[in-house]
């Protein structure tokens, strides 16, 4: 009993002598990160704007998408209108960002000329709508962490599209800060092409516009196959390990886990290409296609 005693006083002992260091580890983390906020006051509006996107799809779900779906989908389950207006708001947030990388690279000659993203970094002259592009992606994704938890529809591929948006926060955050802005806006463009046309596939799908939703499909099948298994190794992860030395003349900063980032993304491509063809083989044997990570309507 004495000793039992013992140790159980010295375990309260430990945990209250631990107690000072967890608070000044606290305070010293957060003095850290005031200070990164003040160094990048960006962040600041990152922060803000991550907690108003899901304010502003929940505006706009309840005002236009619902109004809509409920209008094409008239005799549908809610789950299915539900899904629509998943789909409206995700092809909002990708539209708008397209559009807005679209607007940034049509003027600029080193979009077509891989090796020209390296060339004058870290100190290459930065555009004037590529921080508002960062700050969106950013805002988005991290906002997105959590709606894909508590707002979306439940899918097989939770975990594996969790962590495809945490190595998305990382890395859009690591390309700002390092100053990686060129092909960092590439590869944003190359997903939201994709992502896109295929909710524009979905909604058609919802919709029961099986020919249209097929078409379209088909032009998603592409589009993944031309920009996220190509374009994405050969010509932006191959710029990152061979052209990033070849043109600076040395190893950039954190060369290892910017290519590794890079290439556990490439591994979630080759993943959901393997659903996509899943997809496909459906949509033949069936006449139209259905996302098989989803449970039946």
């Amino acid at each position: 009993m004495l000793a039992c005693a013992t140790v159980d006083h010295c375990d309260v002992a430990t945990a209250l002598g631990s107690a000072p260091q967890l608070a000044a580890r606290t305070q010293a983390l957060t003095e850290r990160l005031i200070k990164h906020i003040a160094h990048y006051p960006e962040l600041s509006f990152v922060l803000g704007l991550s907690f108003m996107l899901p304010l502003m799809r929940w505006i706009l779900e309840i005002a236009i998408f619902k109004p809509i779906a409920r209008q094409i989908l008239r005799r549908a389950k809610p789950e299915r209108a539900a899904k629509m207006c998943e789909s409206f708001w995700k092809m909002t947030a990708y539209g708008s960002m397209l559009l807005l990388e679209l607007s940034i690279v049509r003027r600029e000659a080193w979009f077509w000329r891989p090796q020209e993203y390296w060339v004058g970094w870290p100190n290459q002259p930065e555009l004037p709508l590529m921080r508002l592009l960062f700050c969106a992606q950013l805002a988005y994704y991290t906002s997105t962490t959590f709606t894909l938890a508590l707002w979306e529809v439940p899918r097989s591929d939770y975990w594996v599209m969790q962590t495809h948006h945490c190595c998305t926060v990382v890395l859009i955050y690591y390309n700002y800060i390092s100053g990686y802005q060129r092909w960092g806006c590439l590869i944003m463009m190359l997903h939201d092409i994709n992502d896109v046309i295929m909710e524009v596939a979905k909604c058609l799908n919802y919709a029961e516009l099986h020919a249209a939703a097929n078409s379209v499909f088909a032009l998603f099948v592409a589009a993944w196959a031309g920009l996220r298994l190509y374009a994405f190794p050969a010509i932006l992860i191959r710029s990152t390990l061979v052209d990033s030395v070849r043109v600076l003349g040395y190893t950039p900063p954190h060369y290892g886990l910017l290519n590794g980032l890079l290439c556990v993304l490439c591994c979630f491509h080759v993943y959901w290409f393997g659903l996509i063809l899943r997809v496909a083989y459906i949509a033949l044997r069936k006449g139209h296609g259905e996302d098989i990570r989803e449970k039946e309507d």
